[in-house]
C-alpha cells in the first residue's frame, strides 16, 4: 500500500500516512497534535459542501473551477490529478463544477474556466487562469507558502 507524508504544522515532523486514510484526521507521531487530513485525489465539492470543507480543512486548498462541457477542462483533469498527488499532505485539491454549482461560481465571480484559486483559511490568496502544466501549478503554489 502506498503512503504519503503529512508534515505537522506544529513541530515540523514528517508523518507517513497510508493511502487508505485519505480524508481522515490523524495525530503527529512526535507531538501528538492533530494533522490536516490527507487528500491525494481530487475532491469534488458542491454548493452545499464547499463552505464546510474549506472551514474544516486547516491547510491550503487549491480550488479548480471547471465545467463538463469545456474541452480544455476535461483535458486538464489529468494534470489536476497529478497536482493532487504531488501536493498530498501539503494541500487539498478540490473541484467545483460551475454548471452544477452556480452559487459558488457566482461568489468567486467565475468568468472563464478552467481557473484555480489558492485559499488559505478560507481567504483567496491568488488565482491562476487557463490550463497550466502540473509543474507550473506547483511552482505557483510554492511561491505562496
Amino acid at each position: 500500500m502506498s503512503t504519503y507524508v503529512v508534515t505537522c504544522t506544529y513541530c515540523g515532523t514528517a508523518n507517513r500516512i497510508p493511502a487508505d486514510k485519505e480524508g481522515k484526521t490523524g495525530h503527529c507521531g512526535n507531538c501528538r497534535k492533530e494533522l490536516a487530513p490527507l487528500y491525494y485525489q481530487l475532491k469534488p465539492l458542491t454548493d452545499s459542501t464547499f463552505d464546510a470543507f474549506i472551514r474544516g480543512y486547516s491547510g491550503p486548498v487549491l480550488a479548480e473551477f471547471w465545467a463538463p462541457w469545456c474541452p480544455h477542462c476535461r483535458e486538464y483533469e489529468a494534470t489536476m490529478k497529478k497536482v493532487a498527488g504531488k501536493l498530498a499532505g501539503t494541500a487539498a485539491v478540490v473541484q467545483v463544477n460551475t454548471s452544477d454549482n452556480p452559487s459558488i461560481a457566482a461568489r468567486f465571480d467565475i468568468r472563464g474556466i478552467p481557473v484555480l484559486f489558492l485559499l488559505k483559511q478560507g481567504r483567496i490568496v491568488d488565482q491562476l487562469s487557463g490550463a497550466q502544466s502540473s509543474e507550473a501549478i506547483i511552482s505557483w503554489f510554492r511561491r505562496h507558502q
